[in-house]
Formats: C-alpha cells, sequence, structure tokens
C-alpha cells in the first residue's frame, strides 16, 4: 500500500508531506484548492507524463517521492526481484523529478529506471478510475473487456489473440508465396544466368590483373628507370653507396667526442641499411623481369571481359564478383521458398486451431455472462435504480476476429416490463454514472494492485445513493487501500481517514494538505452538505452520517 508521500515544488505545493493509512482515504476541499494535486503527483510518480507547468512557479525542478509496502512474493514484489531491484526491507521508493526545461528523471529503489520501467511498475501498484470512466460504456469492446476481466477470462482471451495473430501470418505467408510463385520461375532464369555470365571470373581478381597489366605495358619504361637508379646507387664509379661508405667511416672516428655526432652516426648506419635493402631489392626485381607479349595479350581479354560483363549489368568491373555473391544468395532464397501447399496446410491448421480456442472461449463467456449480469444488477438496484435489469447479448459475426466470434452488447433496463436495450442507447448520464461505479467496483474486488484511485467517480449521484456508493467503497477497503476525491459528504463521511486540501493565499499562492481529527471531519462534512452557512443543522447532519458510518461498521 502507498505509506507516504512527499511533494516539493510541485505544482500549488510548496513542501507537503503525507502519511497514508491503509483503509478508505478520502480527499475533499472547495473548488479550486486543487484536490486533485496528490493524485497529480501520484500519477507523475507512476510513469505519465510530465509537463512543465507541473513545476511551481519559480523553481527549476519539481520532485515527488511515494513510499509503498509490498510482499516479496506479490507481483510488484516478483517484479522488483526480476529487474533486480528488491530490497530485503519489503519497502519500495519511487521518485521521479521534473525540471523546468521539460526533462525528468526517475529512481526506483535508488537507482535509476527508465520511464517506461516505471509505467510497468506503477500498473501492478495502483488502479486508477476517473470520473470519465462512464464514457467508456459506450465504447462497443468495453462490455467484452469488462466480462473477460471481472470472469477471470484475460488469460484464455490473450491465447486466442495470439491464435489469431499466428494463423493471419501463415496466410499472409501463404499469399505471399502464391504472389511470388508466378514471377519466381522468371526471377530464377535470370539469376541463373547472370552467375553463368560471372562464373568465369570468379578464378580472377579484376585489381591483381589491372596492376599486372599496367606493369607489363610500362615495361621498358619501367625497366630504365631502374637500370639508371641502380646504376647510382651502386653500379656507377661515383655511386651513393660508395659516398655513403666513406661518410660513415669519417662519422664513426668522430662519433665517441660527442653525443650529438653518436647520434649522426647511428642514422647515418640505419640510411646506409636501408640503402643496401633498397638496392638489393630492385637488382633482384630487375633479374625477374621479363616481358612476355602472350601473356599481356591474355591480360588484356581478362580485363576486356570485366568491362563488357560490368556495362552489361551496370556495374563497376570490381564490384562483379561481390554481386555474384548477392546473386548467389538470391538464387537460394528462391529455391528455399516455402511450398504454397504446404504453407496452406499450416494456414488451415492454424485457424482450426483458433476456431477450436475461440469456440471455448466464447462458450466460457456465454456461461459466465448469465450470472455476472445478475450480479451486476443486484449490485446496481441500491443505487435508486430498484428495477434494473442487465442482459448480455451475443452476436455471432460472420467473420472471426482477434476477439473471437461473437459480438457482446451489454443490454439494459431501468423499468419494469420494459425489455432490455443496449445501454448506450437507454441508459441516461446519471444512469450511465452509477453503473459505471459499480461496474469499477466490481472490477476492483478481481484486481492484483492494492491500492486503488477514485477521482470524483461519484459526480452524478447524492443523497441515499452517495451514502450506499460510500458503503460500496468502504467494503472495498477492507481488502485493498482507496484514495478517493469527492464532492459527497454521504461518501466522505464513510472513510477511514479524511484529508482536506486548502489552498493558502501566499505569494505565489500554495495549497497545502491536512489530516483531519474527528472533530475537523465534523466541520468538514458539514460544510460538504451545507455550503457556505454552517450551522447547528448541518453540523449535526455531519455527525449523523458519521454515526451511520460506525452504525455500519459494527454491522
Amino acid at each position: 500500500m502507498l505509506t507516504h508521500i512527499t511533494l516539493m515544488n510541485f505544482a500549488l505545493a510548496d513542501h507537503l508531506e503525507l502519511e497514508l493509512n491503509q483503509g478508505f482515504n478520502v480527499l475533499t476541499g472547495e473548488t479550486g484548492a486543487g484536490k486533485s494535486l496528490l493524485l497529480d503527483a501520484l500519477s507523475i510518480c507512476l510513469g505519465e507524463r510530465s509537463d512543465t507547468a507541473q513545476v511551481r512557479y519559480g523553481q527549476d525542478k519539481a520532485e515527488v517521492i511515494a513510499s509503498f509496502s509490498y510482499q516479496a512474493d506479490s507481483p510488484e514484489g516478483l517484479w522488483l526481484k526480476e529487474n533486480e531491484l528488491f530490497e530485503d526491507t519489503e519497502e519500495l521508493i519511487i521518485r521521479r523529478v521534473i525540471f523546468a526545461t521539460g526533462r525528468s528523471k526517475a529512481w526506483i529503489n535508488g537507482r535509476p529506471t527508465s520511464i517506461s520501467e516505471l509505467r510497468t511498475l506503477g500498473r501492478l501498484l495502483v488502479l486508477m478510475y476517473s470520473q470519465h470512466s462512464q464514457q467508456q460504456l459506450l465504447n462497443p469492446p468495453y462490455p467484452k473487456q469488462w466480462l473477460d476481466r471481472y470472469s477471470g477470462l484475460q488469460s484464455q482471451a490473450q491465447i486466442l489473440k495470439q491464435s489469431y495473430q499466428t494463423w493471419q501470418k501463415i496466410e499472409r505467408q501463404y499469399q505471399h508465396a502464391l504472389e511470388a510463385q508466378h514471377s519466381r520461375a522468371a526471377k530464377i532464369e535470370q539469376l541463373q544466368q547472370q552467375l553463368e555470365d560471372l562464373e568465369p571470373l570468379l578464378a580472377l581478381n579484376y585489381q591483381d590483373i589491372e596492376q599486372e597489366y599496367d606493369r607489363l605495358s610500362h615495361h621498358e619504361s619501367m625497366m630504365q628507370d631502374c637500370s639508371s637508379m641502380l646504376y647510382a646507387m651502386d653500379d656507377g664509379e661515383q655511386n651513393i653507396l660508395g659516398e655513403l661508405n666513406s661518410i660513415v667511416r669519417r662519422a664513426e672516428t668522430q662519433q665517441g667526442r660527442s653525443k650529438h655526432l653518436e647520434q649522426v652516426y647511428n642514422s647515418l648506419l640505419n640510411a646506409q641499411s636501408e640503402l643496401q635493402d633498397a638496392t638489393s631489392e630492385l637488382r633482384q626485381f630487375i633479374d625477374r623481369q621479363n616481358f612476355d607479349p602472350e601473356r599481356m595479350e591474355e591480360l588484356n581479354q581478362q580485363l576486356e571481359q570485366f568491362h563488357r560483363l560490368a556495362r552489361k549489368h551496370r556495374l563497376q568491373p570490381h564490384e562483379l564478383l561481390n554481386e555474384y555473391q548477392i546473386w548467389q544468395n538470391q538464387l537460394e532464397q528462391l529455391h528455399e521458398l516455402e511450398n504454397p501447399e504446404h504453407l496452406a496446410e499450416q494456414a488451415e491448421q492454424a485457424h482450426a486451431h483458433f476456431i477450436a480456442l475461440a469456440r471455448q472461449l466464447d462458450q466460457a463467456r456465454q456461461e459466465i455472462a448469465i450470472p455476472t449480469a445478475q450480479q451486476l444488477t443486484e449490485q446496481v438496484k441500491p443505487l435508486a435504480l430498484p428495477e434494473a435489469h442487465f442482459e448480455f447479448k451475443f452476436e455471432s459475426l460472420d467473420s472471426p476476429t482477434i476477439d473471437g466470434l461473437s459480438n457482446i452488447q451489454l443490454l439494459f433496463t431501468a423499468n419494469k416490463g420494459i425489455p432490455a436495450q443496449p445501454l448506450a442507447r437507454v441508459a441516461s448520464g446519471g444512469e450511465l454514472s452509477r453503473i459505471a461505479l459499480v461496474m469499477q467496483v466490481m472490477n476492483a474486488t478481481r484486481t492484483d494492485a492494492e491500492v486503488l484511485v477514485f477521482d470524483e467517480i461519484d459526480v452524478g449521484i447524492s443523497g441515499g445513493t452517495a451514502e450506499i456508493v460510500g458503503r460500496l467503497l468502504a467494503n472495498l477497503a477492507q481488502h485493498v487501500q482507496i484514495l478517493c476525491i469527492t464532492h459527497q459528504a454521504q461518501v466522505a463521511a464513510q472513510s477511514d481517514q479524511h484529508l482536506l486540501v486548502k489552498k493558502q493565499q501566499t505569494d505565489p499562492a500554495s495549497s497545502t494538505i491536512i489530516i483531519l481529527d474527528e472533530q475537523q471531519r465534523i466541520y468538514e462534512l458539514a460544510r460538504m452538505s451545507g455550503g457556505v452557512e454552517i450551522n447547528e443543522t448541518t453540523l449535526q447532519h455531519a455527525k449523523q452520517l458519521r454515526e451511520l458510518k460506525f452504525q455500519h461498521t459494527k454491522s
């Protein structure tokens, strides 16, 4: 559960710290006081998108720190172990910092984390319901999704979706294979011809041939230059090696008299060795050279072959052999292209498997739909809808979808003797609010999350109906921790902890949240019930609301 939350420079909060209790916690306050402050901060801490407007005016950053207690074997505990964030203290600390520049950073148990990881963990810790949740009832997929969630069929529905995706993937492969089959033969013939063109070149290297041909083409001038170099270095009467040998001997005589001369001597020795090596290499090169007209003609033909094929295939000569390997791979892929008949068989098997799963899920849904609709009916009746009646209507689809074989509608009537019709068509706004509230509470009883947040979901109800809503939430809070923003005194009176949001006229303005004692609660309930004028009558009414809470708890 959420045990502690700290807000620093967050929106209207300067520095705010709250200890939260297990059970039913309500937040109330006058319009504009900032009642959503705590829930907004909690949402940010659980990975929701941040906004620079959440940084308090004049500050460079805002910070929210939330502490949760949890069990090691809980979903969040297992997630922390899996991500190596588990602490033996079984305390989870989440910190989020939002900078005025728009950036934000997050930490889980002191270790930096990504927003996506934070959002994943947040879904395990907290479920949030807003006053706009009733709009979900109008979405066609919602009845099916709600029935699956409440009836524990979500995993079965997920398996069905995976089966559908597998079937569709194989079906697409089959269609692709059919289309490819028509052009496959022509493409194979083309690639085989291209590979055949290049086969004579496979044992050749274009760069080596080009270099050898260039050498033979310039054989005469190359040999003249090589002979001149050798004559100058060693064969002439006055040659470089002879002159250098004389210089080395003089340097050897003087090198012991100065470190600088010693360095000069060593450099000359190195130069002498390098020049001797170069002379030897040059002499060997000249001895090996032999002009071969036949070899030159052979090289010329090979180069012409490279250039002809390069023009044919619109490539550079040196790219031909690389392209050969690409064509070879393409040909292998075409040969390995799956047989359409084999894929057709696989697609048929995948379809049959999907249909079998879809029929099982459809049957499970129909079996659970009747008792679930009866439970929903009984939960809604106390909310000033004594003649309410719900049914789930199954309509077979012409073609199966990823969700199954049937379209599911939630039918409703509020009047005795009138047949149930689609909810979106016949329910008023107030009826939708109450139905959405009950459906959310029913779902909340099946969740693994230990913290449930209700943001003004009691909009549109009042009086005795609001009191029953308060009891619903109070009963639910015996199993989970609840945070609820409400305008209804009847709901707030049922809470275990009452938090009051107050705006302070500081500069700049700020909001704070205080935990009310029993006397303060009576006064706040009176304000919620009676408005500006708080008198003995409104105070007495507030006390009666609290007494109803205690009577209900005892019973």
